[in-house]
Order: C-alpha cells, then structure tokens, then sequence
C-alpha cells in the first residue's frame, strides 16, 4: 500500500458470520459519551454483532464517528464515509486516502524515509519474538508491504507474503520476495497450511477483523501461531490526546484493547499466550514529528533545531502503551493461559 506509508511503526507498510453474544464482561476503561446524541445507524459490532453502539467521539481525521459497543466495549468506526479499508486492491480508493493524508498533514515523507534504520531493527525484534514461540517452517506475512520483514524472515522460515498493492507487491517481488498480489481473501480455499502467520499494522484497516482472523486460523496448521501488532485504545495516550490521538487516522477502523483483542481471538479458535505493549527504538527527528501530530505545542518547530545540533539522528528508546503485540496459537494444542512481558 502507498498512501500512509511510515504512518504506523512498521517497516515499508502503509497502513491494507456466526456472532457469538454473551461471556465474560470484558474489562476496558470507561470512557466518556457525548450526550445526548442519537446512537442509531451505525454499522453492528465485529466482535458481537451488537447493533445499538454509543458515541466515543467525532475526529477529523477518521473516517467516521467512533463509537463503543454496549455489549462487547469494542471501539470502531461507526458508519464510514468514503471507506479506505484496503480490502482490495483499488487505486481511485488508494489515491483518495493520499489525497486525504496530504490534507490533515498527517506525513512528511522525508521524516518516513530517513527512518527506514530504525524500523529495520523494529522488524528484527519482532522476528526474534515470533521464534520465541516457532522456531521455524512455513511463514505468511499479511499485508507484506515491499517484503523488509518477509526478507528477515526468510533466512529462518520458508516465507511467502500477500500485499494487495500490485506496485508495492511488485517491489516486494523484484527484492526477490515470494509475494502474492491479493488479500487473505485471494488464499481462501488453498490447501497450504502455514507455522506462522504475521499481521504489523493490518487488523485494523479491515472491513471484518473476525471474518479475516477465522481465515487465518483455517490457514494455519495445528499448533501453528499468528503474531498481531496493533494500536490498543487501552492507554493513557487516548486519554490524554482524545480526537488528536496519533492513531486515528482516516484508514483505521478498529481499535482493540486487550480485552476485546483476547475475547476475538477466542471466537476464532486463537489461543492467546503472549501480550505485550511495544518498545521501539526512534530516531529524536521521529519522535518530534510524532509530538507535532498529537498536537503538542512547538513540536512542529523541533526539526531545524535537531538538525543544526545533529541530534536528528540520535536513538531514543519509547514505549507509548499505544500500540501492542498478541501472539495465538490455533485451539489444537494451545497452552493454557496467557504470559505477560
């Protein structure tokens, strides 16, 4: 995908039924609702279907009024105006979502571009925490970008991607990536079944995180692991910055705290045995851009200073709570229980 690219913490990406209603109440802050606002019309919940959501809060930079399921607590994107999900490749859709990120000023590319060293090392924490749990064979990286991760990967698994971006999946392809120009929809149906499957920054753009997770879980073999990273709303960076939090952008729909991603997972037949929030290694010329679109007053002006005192390039290690890591494991022979890091 090309129009958000550097947007979300992941190397090269651009971030592209049967409900069960009931079980335990999930645990989730409470969070405040706009009174007196009519709560009718707005797309049923993924999680439970539930269709009587309340409103969270309206932002410019979504694609919709975000909302919070009464039943479940999942916060989504209400009713979608334009609908950049990626859920196929779409150029019109994909040049309306640039045209849109350009408008909210929401990237600098030069910012983008000069941090592709630091999301390398980022790709390589994540391989060594994906071995933690399989160690090796066959590996499918979601939503592949042009194949930074899938490149890593493939020295320890046999790895293939799917991007349905045909000029970022080509990219992918000339680096000497397997890749497939598609969805997880273009795999239904295979009989290839997968150790691992891999999903940086993709649950969260898509029409039905369930009906994509009950996919995965048919694509991956007995015992085999899916490794998510995706915002959690679950933290005090929501609280604080509410309407100007830096992951409401326009083409993210869904926004899970642990408790709504665990109770998915289980409805899928994921086992969850590992959540984390992420710790990452920034460049100070990152993380002041990042500063200037949460809105924090003079941030926009820190990158000429950073760059006469050659501090641009210098590491800060951050851990904002904001965006976190879930590893399942398919139900046959999952280990009970859940581990902390």
């Amino acid at each position: 995908m090309v129009a958000l690219a550097g947007t979300t913490p992941t190397a090269g990406r651009t971030r592209v039924h049967v409900f069960v209603v009931g079980g335990p109440r999930l645990r989730h802050p409470a969070l405040p609702i706009v009174p007196g606002v009519r709560t009718g019309g707005y797309l049923p919940c993924d999680l439970c279907g539930a269709s009587d959501p309340v409103l969270v809060l309206e932002s410019p930079r979504l694609d919709g009024p975000l909302v919070r399921c009464r039943n479940c607590r999942l916060l989504y994107v209400g009713s979608r105006r334009q609908d950049f999900s990626f859920a196929s490749a779409d150029a019109e859709r994909s040049s309306a979502l640039a045209d849109r990120v350009a408008e909210l000023e929401l990237v600098r590319p030069e910012v983008e571009d000069a941090e592709r060293p630091w999301r390398l090392r980022a790709d390589r924490r994540r391989l060594a925490r994906l071995r933690g749990h399989v160690p090796g064979g066959r590996l499918l990286d979601v939503g592949c970008a042009t194949g930074v991760f899938l490149a890593l990967a493939g020295a320890e698994f046999e790895a293939e991607g799917v991007e349905p971006d045909p000029g970022t999946s080509e990219q992918a392809r000339a680096s000497g990536n397997r890749v497939i120009t598609g969805t997880l929809e273009t795999l239904a149906g295979r009989s290839e079944r997968y150790d691992a499957v891999t999903m940086f920054h993709v649950l969260e753009h898509l029409r039905s995180p369930r009906d994509a997770l009950q996919l995965v879980r048919e694509l991956l073999r007995p015992g085999g692991v899916v490794m998510i990273e995706t915002p959690t709303i679950d933290c005090a960076a929501f609280k604080l910055a509410r309407s100007r939090w830096r992951q409401l952008i326009p083409d993210h729909y869904y926004f899970f705290s642990r408790a709504t991603l665990e109770t998915l997972l289980r409805r899928c037949d994921l086992m969850p045995v590992e959540c984390a929030t992420v710790r990452r290694e920034v460049s100070l010329r990152f993380l002041a851009d990042r500063l200037r679109r949460a809105g924090v007053p003079l941030a926009g002006q820190l990158q000429r200073p950073l760059r006469a005192l050659g501090l641009a390039d210098r590491t800060a290690t951050v851990r904002p709570g904001d965006v976190m890591t879930v590893i399942a494991r398919r139900a046959e022979g999952a280990p009970a229980g859940l581990r902390d890091r």
